[in-house]
Parts: C-alpha cells; structure tokens; sequence
C-alpha cells in the first residue's frame, strides 16, 4: 500500500521490532510507522491476546487516519 502513496503501517512484536524497522528500510518506506505489541504471545491466554490487540486499535486508527490527511 505505501508503495501506491496509500496510507499503511505494520504491527510488530517487540521481538521484531529492530528488524521490522530495518526491513522497512531496505524496503525504501523507513518511515513507515510501526505498531508495537508486546511479545511473546505463546504463554498468553486467548483473553490476555484479545486484550493487547484491543490496546493497539486506537494507535492503528490514528496512524492510518494521519495518513490519510496528507
């Protein structure tokens, strides 16, 4: 999507939150935002993961909306 000048981002853990940023980089977008999620996800319940992406949505919609008021 930002490769077609349209609003984007990618959520990421904080395990890969270093090689997200790098990769968007090499990608030529190292600006692209980035939403953070805390890991690790595998010892967390269904209730304790609905919770953290619930967190993430109010971030998700303010950065696509900046976006898309360029």
């Amino acid at each position: 999507m930002a490769k077609r000048g349209k609003a984007a981002l990618t959520i990421c853990s904080t395990a890969f939150i270093t090689l997200g940023r790098a990769q968007a980089a090499a990608l030529g977008h190292a600006g692209l935002p980035i939403v953070v999620m805390p890991h690790p996800f595998g010892l967390r319940t269904r209730d304790e993961v609905q919770q953290i992406a619930a967190n993430c949505v109010d971030e998700i919609v303010r950065l696509v909306c900046r976006d898309n008021a360029k």
